[in-house]
């Protein structure tokens, strides 16, 4: 009679806390229903694996693209664009996770083959926490990510908290050049860079414009205008000094004050262009770069 009673009371246990259906809305305004639990998962766009593998649930990848460096020893189904459709569909996933804009097409494509999709687009920091917990919830990982997300979002708010009661705060400009100057891109309003750069303690000299998710093309009579004091350039791989150089030995430049003062940095190109966990460690690096040279 007591094993019988065990019994029922594991089966009943058991019910209460199996698996309930979630529908959630992804960063194309598309309703998603899961109705199982998610354990096969391909991941198209490298940076929700950092998401991921933060959440501690990297086990549950079974693919990734050639280009992810945050899991790389699962199966790999290639180019971002166009996506291996017949290498996803033999993995057999529950669900595969894509970023917007380039990857918005292949959504259709997978889906013609019964694959459930999640777009994954944050292009502001609240969004990235917020992306941060949706994906945590894809994952069985609610709890856990809504910490994370607090976490950084408070390590973001102390930054910007203290960086407001400068007194000075310098003009800055990030500049992605590559070949020559005739050409370069920079962030405005809208791109997560540039609340990093207000919140880091800088003034962001492109914050009155915008463009695509707030990126935009500039020349180099703009910055020779705005002779900013400090300008930001990326650099992707040890010892890449490309951007550097170009803006360094750059004619025009000469006379601009960050070029003369020899205040032109680099940072992290590869976090910079990735809206994920690793914004938070830039904002933090990019703040400590700022009260170096105020």
């Amino acid at each position: 009679m007591k094993k019988l009673f065990l019994a029922v009371l594991l089966v009943l246990a058991l019910s209460v806390f199996a698996f309930q259906p979630v529908t959630l809305v992804d960063d194309l305004g598309r309703v998603v229903t899961f109705n199982k639990e998610v354990e096969r998962i391909v991941v198209a766009a490298p940076a929700i694996s950092d998401f991921i593998v933060k959440l501690g649930s990297k086990d549950k990848v079974v693919g990734v693209t050639d280009f992810d460096s945050y899991i790389t020893d699962v199966e790999k189904i290639g180019n971002m664009v166009p996506l291996n459709v017949e290498k996803i569909v033999s993995l057999n996933p529950d669900v595969v996770l894509l970023t917007g804009g380039f990857q918005e097409g292949e959504v259709s494509k997978l889906e013609k083959f019964g694959i459930k999709t999640f777009v994954v687009n944050p292009t502001t920091l609240n969004e990235v926490f917020r992306d941060l917990s949706l994906v945590g919830v894809i994952l069985g990982k609610d709890k856990t990510a809504q910490d994370y997300s607090q976490k950084l979002r408070a390590r973001m708010l102390n930054i910007a908290k203290n960086t407001f009661a400068w007194k000075e705060k310098p003009r800055v400009i990030y500049l992605s050049a590559y070949g020559s100057v005739s050409q370069m891109w920079t962030c405005g309003t809208g791109s997560y860079l540039n609340e990093i750069i207000a919140y880091a303690g800088g003034i962001n000299v492109t914050a009155p414009y915008t463009g695509n998710n707030g990126w935009f093309a500039i020349g180099p009579e703009f910055v020779v205008k705005e002779n900013p004091d400090i300008i930001l350039v990326p650099a992707y791989y040890p010892g890449d000094k490309g951007a550097y150089d170009l803006i360094m030995k750059a004619e025009q430049f000469k006379d601009v004050k960050a070029v003369k003062e020899g205040k032109v940095f680099i940072i992290d190109g590869n976090k910079a262009s990735l809206p994920n966990t690793g914004l938070i460690d830039l904002l933090g690096e990019i703040n400590q770069l700022f009260s170096e040279n105020k």
